[in-house]
């Protein structure tokens, strides 16, 4: 949340990565930005050399940002709010 100064950091090399994204994205005030996700890199050189594993921190949030999605279930007031955008 980059208007609150929130910035987020996840070893993608960490054993339990899968839990700390979900942790991360299943926060409340994280709900509405769900729909919004996308990893920008924006400099050359990281999209030069490390684009192996920026496309496999990528898959890695897309992937967990899907799983909290489906295990709202029918708290449709927050579906909503996750697409309203």
């Amino acid at each position: 949340e980059l208007c609150s100064g929130k910035i987020y950091l996840v070893d993608i090399e960490e054993e339990r990565v899968d839990i700390q994204l979900l942790i991360l994205f299943d926060m409340k005030d994280m709900f509405e930005y769900l729909s919004l996700y996308e990893m920008f890199v924006n400099n050359v050189y990281y999209k030069k050399f490390y684009e192996d594993i920026w496309h496999k921190a990528n898959e890695l949030c897309e992937k967990n940002i899907k799983i909290v999605i489906r295990n709202l279930g029918l708290n449709l007031t927050i579906s909503f709010q996750c697409y309203s955008h």
